[in-house]
């Protein structure tokens, strides 16, 4: 199958699922940017294409918005057995979902998550339901992300489900780090505790860290909290850290993929409480090294990936966090935490099922 996928950014994780896709089918993709302006320079670690890549020229607008009319251009020259239209968020793939709908082209539309608004404007709500309704396939990584495209017009029998992941088989821990290890390890990165958890996060309001330690005013000073990132908040988070004395909440720079692995590797927990998260890839990312794992409802992965009590834990609205955070120190989830993650390849293989046997 001659197959167009039109994304964003090259994601590392997106690179690799459409690699594995070019196995069995003659994969084609438009990037319309080369890099989210949000992103660090080093999530970009991922070159080596196994598809036919087609760069058209654009113009960048804020952290990933995308003006061009390079893809409608490319359909008007080039005929494909499926296009895949991830999105309709930038104007590049609006001017693009526009000219498939005017000219009668089916398409698949895919999405990486979504949140249903039930705020939002009637307006707004009529240009989301004309860009997602009409496809003739959808693709969504989790049932909660479902019902967001349902609610935007997408009929529920036209919807296909696929793990979403960013690590390889390879990636999944085999055995558990010693607590000697642990403290090794962080002691040398100036990190002081006996138990330790981590947080892969954006020092940003949506990801309501500030929360996270002010909760940590109540933990027992043995238990280090360490949060790693980035971003505008971070001159806030050390200021409330220095003003209140807290000498168990630690924050390290953004750090790479294998780098953040390897501090997953030595870490016992990892808490996740955002504001809202269309997904939450830091989740599965956690259960693969086997961490016990603190999340809430705001995180569509946490409605696929957790079953509370069993391989983590999540939180609902209004309940206390600190009482959540006593529990992660006195549990072991680490085999149900490894054994609940998805790879990159159980991803690949859905994908190929799908597009074999449903398409």
């Amino acid at each position: 199958m001659k197959i167009l996928i039109v994304f964003n950014h090259p994601a590392p994780y997106k690179v690799a699922l459409f690699n594995g896709l070019a196995k069995e089918h003659d994969v084609h993709v438009i990037f319309e940017r080369y890099k989210a302006r949000n992103r660090n320079k080093s999530f970009y670690n991922e070159a080596n294409y196994k598809f036919t890549l087609h760069k058209i020229k654009g113009i960048g607008i804020g952290n990933e918005n995308h003006l061009s009319w390079g893809v409608v251009k490319h359909l008007k020259k080039h005929k494909y057995d499926l296009i895949i239209m991830n999105g309709y968020s930038t104007f590049t793939e609006m001017l693009a979902l526009r000219y498939l709908k005017r000219n009668n082209i089916p398409y698949a539309f895919y999405i990486n998550g979504g949140i249903v608004a039930h705020k939002e404007s009637k307006l707004y709500k009529k240009i989301k339901t004309y860009f997602i309704s009409g496809a003739r396939y959808y693709f969504s990584p989790a049932l909660k992300a479902n019902e967001y495209l349902e609610y935007y017009g997408a009929p529920k029998e036209l919807i296909f489900n696929y793990p979403y992941s960013t690590v390889y088989e390879k990636d999944i821990v085999e055995t558990a780090k010693s607590p000697e290890q642990k403290q090794s390890y962080w002691d040398k990165l100036k990190v002081k505790g006996e138990n330790f958890t981590i947080c892969i996060t954006s020092f940003i309001k949506r990801k309501n860290n500030l929360s996270l330690i002010k909760a940590w005013k109540k933990v027992d000073k043995k238990h280090a909290l360490i949060l790693v990132g980035e971003g505008k908040e971070e001159k806030l988070y050390r200021h409330y850290i220095k003003e209140h004395e807290l000498q168990n909440v630690f924050m390290l720079p953004f750090a790479p993929k294998n780098q953040v692995f390897e501090y997953l590797s030595y870490s016992d927990n990892a808490i996740y409480i955002s504001n809202y998260d269309i997904y939450g890839h830091v989740i599965n990312e956690a259960l693969a090294h086997g961490l016990n794992v603190l999340t809430n409802t705001n995180m569509v992965a946490a409605h696929y990936a957790i079953k509370n009590g069993e391989n983590g834990f999540v939180m609902q609205k209004g309940e206390n966090i600190n009482d959540y955070i006593n529990k992660l120190f006195v549990s072991n989830f680490f085999d149900h935490a490894r054994e609940s993650a998805v790879t990159i390849e159980d991803s690949i293989d859905v994908h190929l099922k799908i597009l074999g046997e449903k398409l």
